[in-house]
């Protein structure tokens, strides 16, 4: 199979549109000890997230991650989103690493940080 078929249908899958956006996360998941990582998105869909962080969830995971956006006016500090899923998706080469979560991310900004 060529590598554009295998793109298309890999795209076809994806129920929402991805966008691409390098933002600042904090990330929790708890596996009988209670965890704290830190990242940056590489991609962000209304149904998960991509993050490279050098610090990743194991698959299977619940994760609750936080979104830091930048304040559009520039003076109230920044905004967030927060959301939980679950890891679906572990890259862990030398020089990039990184977890895809699932869940729903919710479309809300919400206080500032």
């Amino acid at each position: 199979m060529d590598a554009t078929l295998t793109h298309e249908r890999a795209l076809q899958r994806r129920a929402a549109v991805r966008y691409k956006l390098r933002l600042p996360v904090i990330f929790h998941w708890n596996d009988g000890a209670e965890h704290t990582g830190e990242g940056f998105t590489v991609d962000v869909a209304l149904d998960g997230a991509f993050i490279l962080s050098s610090k990743c969830p194991p698959m299977g995971s619940n994760v609750r991650i936080e979104i830091l956006f930048p304040s559009p006016d520039g003076n109230t500090g920044e905004k967030r989103i927060e959301s939980s899923g679950t890891v679906t998706r572990t890259v862990g080469e030398a020089d990039s690493r990184g977890f895809g979560i699932q869940g729903v991310l919710d479309d809300a900004l919400t206080g500032n940080i």
